[in-house]
């Protein structure tokens, strides 16, 4: 009897299919058995699975940007949303790594070979905190290794974004670049009403007043009111601080500028927010003069992109939350002071 040829592919197809599934089967038993392991080993046992300590030390990827015969300068880009995501945060980055950001700038300081720093940034801002924290550090840099950094703005370094850019020597951006948006962020949601119509009651057990400030669950009072009031304008005084400071600005001259809004590049060269209108290749030569160099060989710190393993080591395997759901609902719900453009 003869069987036709395609009856026989069916049949190669469908066994490869079997196969390919139990594959996927086996990744996930073993998957889950190893996160089991790692979650209960202790934090001190060296024997233990590390899977999210060897992706944390590896090593930082370098590439050259551009070749050249002068001195060296680096290359580093900030891009996408300055938040420092939990390790075990669902989130699965593909841009903004806020622990690899400051290694490369503190690599790029202390390299004894480079000479200046550019930062590259495409970022429409962030949390206060981390905003804060990368301007804070490359003021010490700046003051300890003595070498000039200039920003390069791209198609967006708003809020938290120029917030870090005032940091620098000197600031360039495209006349199409978005920047500006100087001001300060908090949002929160209530839900009361919506809890009211389909009966569902809080219960609420504190120590104090406000130990339950902005409970989505009830209105809003004048005390809880004045509280955030106090904490957004304590932030935005910060941030008019450090713009009147790193863009030798009178104070009250920045308040005028500081409602929020954005400007192009062109508007921000007029109002004295950025130094110059053009294009990375200018940042670069301006750097170089800067660091009293001629055609400069650049050198690009690379981001290496989503860590997808470490990620998958982070999953809560003993209670089945894959996707961190619960942790990520509870961590958006949490109220965050943020110099973010909207």
């Amino acid at each position: 009897m003869l069987i036709a040829p395609n009856v026989l592919l069916g049949k190669d197809l469908m066994e490869m299919k079997k196969k390919r599934w139990w594959a996927l089967a086996i990744f996930v038993v073993l998957l889950v058995v190893w996160t089991s392991n790692s979650t209960k080993a202790k934090p001190d046992d060296a024997t233990g699975p590390n899977l999210m300590s060897y992706f944390n030390d590896k090593p930082l990827l370098t590439q050259l940007y551009r070749d050249g015969n002068g001195e060296t300068l680096a290359l580093v880009n900030l891009e996408g949303i300055i938040v420092d995501s939990p390790a075990n945060s669902s989130y699965l980055s593909t841009t903004y790594n806020h622990k690899l950001l400051l290694k490369q700038l503190e690599s790029a300081f202390s390299r004894e070979d480079i000479k200046g720093i550019i930062l590259q940034i495409n970022s429409p801002g962030g949390g206060v905190y981390e905003s804060d924290e990368i301007y804070n550090r490359i003021s010490e840099l700046k003051a300890q290794y003595k070498k000039p950094v200039v920003v390069y703005m791209g198609q967006e370094a708003a809020s938290g974004g120029y917030y870090v850019s005032v940091a620098a020597d000197k600031i360039y951006a495209n006349r199409n670049t978005l920047t500006g948006s100087i001001g300060v962020i908090l949002r929160t949601y209530n839900y009361q009403q919506l809890a009211d119509k389909i009966g569902v009651k809080d219960v609420t057990f504190k120590s104090g007043a406000q130990k339950d400030l902005l409970n989505p669950m009830r209105p809003i009072n004048d005390e809880e009111q004045a509280i955030m009031q106090g904490l957004v304008d304590e932030s935005y005084g910060y941030f008019v601080d450090v713009v009147a400071e790193g863009r030798h600005m009178d104070r009250d001259q920045v308040m005028q500028l500081a409602d929020g809004r954005i400007y192009t590049g062109t508007q921000a060269k007029k109002l004295g927010l950025i130094d110059e209108v053009g294009y990375l290749e200018q940042a670069i030569a301006g750097a170089a003069q800067l660091a009293n160099t001629t055609n400069p060989k650049v050198l690009l710190f690379k981001n290496p992109g989503p860590d997808f393993l470490s990620w998958l080591g982070s999953m809560k395997a003993p209670a089945l939350d894959l996707l961190g759901l619960k942790q990520e609902m509870e961590q958006q719900m949490a109220p965050t002071l943020m110099y973010i453009a909207n």
